[in-house]
């Protein structure tokens, strides 16, 4: 076999199995997907809150968005967490820091979304509630992953803090505030806090699942004209003999 025919081969058959790869890749998404909807579903059609008094201090035996309960009072400071959009518009989500009832850590809880405002150097003044309180949300492990503006997760600007990702470890050593590495999604039924809706916001199964059908075609696609084209060239060799 000529080095060209070679190295045709093999960059094709290095194509085609990227494409494959793609498109699994897709189909891996869209099953994260759906497990996401579905423990939201799920936790949506539970009427029972575990509460946090009930627990060790461990909570590794909760699920995502299970519905929990805890009392405290919030301290004196806050997160915002940036890049946050709501209904088109840029703004924060408000990291309410709750100092819970036989709890070491504080508790981070997300309590919705607050604009920008017209300048990005001026941060939000907020009044948290003062008062001993039961808060009662989702629990969820928030990720590190994510579209960040700045360098550092915590801007040397607070408090209030304003923060790029909820990455609590690295968030606990640059404040030095004990914090828990899970937040609570404040209820939407709760009648404080800032507008909130805990629908994941995120691209649903059925597309990652279309987009998946799209690489394996081009693979299809791919390897039919490869065959035609060798089908073509074995052909006019037969001729030409």
């Amino acid at each position: 076999m000529r080095r060209s025919t070679l190295l045709v081969s093999l960059t094709t058959v290095l194509a085609i199995g990227f494409l494959v790869k793609l498109g699994f890749w897709q189909l891996d998404r869209a099953a994260e997907k759906q497990t996401l909807f579905d423990d939201f579903a799920t936790a949506k059609n539970q009427a029972e809150s575990v509460d946090f008094a009930m627990l060790p201090r461990q909570t590794q035996s909760l699920e995502r968005y299970q519905p929990v309960q805890l009392t405290g009072t919030f301290v004196d400071t806050y997160l915002l967490l940036d890049n946050q959009i709501y209904q088109g518009q840029a703004g924060y989500h408000v990291i309410g820091l709750l100092s819970a009832n036989d709890r070491p850590q504080l508790v981070p809880v997300n309590m919705g979304w607050v604009p920008v405002g017209l300048d990005r150097t001026q941060l939000p003044q907020l009044q948290l509630p003062s008062d001993t309180i039961t808060v009662k949300g989702w629990f969820y492990h928030a990720s590190t992953a994510g579209f960040s503006l700045a360098d550092q997760i915590v801007e040397p600007n607070g408090p209030p803090w304003r923060v790029q990702q909820l990455d609590f470890a690295v968030i606990s050593d640059m404040l030095e505030l004990p914090m828990a590495t899970f937040v609570v999604l404040l209820s939407e039924a709760e009648d404080y806090g800032w507008p909130r809706d805990w629908q994941p916001q995120v691209m649903p199964p059925e597309k990652h699942q279309a987009y998946a059908l799209q690489w394996f075609s081009l693979a299809v696609a791919l390897l039919i004209v490869v065959l035609l084209v060798r089908r073509s060239i074995t052909k006019t060799k037969k001729e030409g003999t």
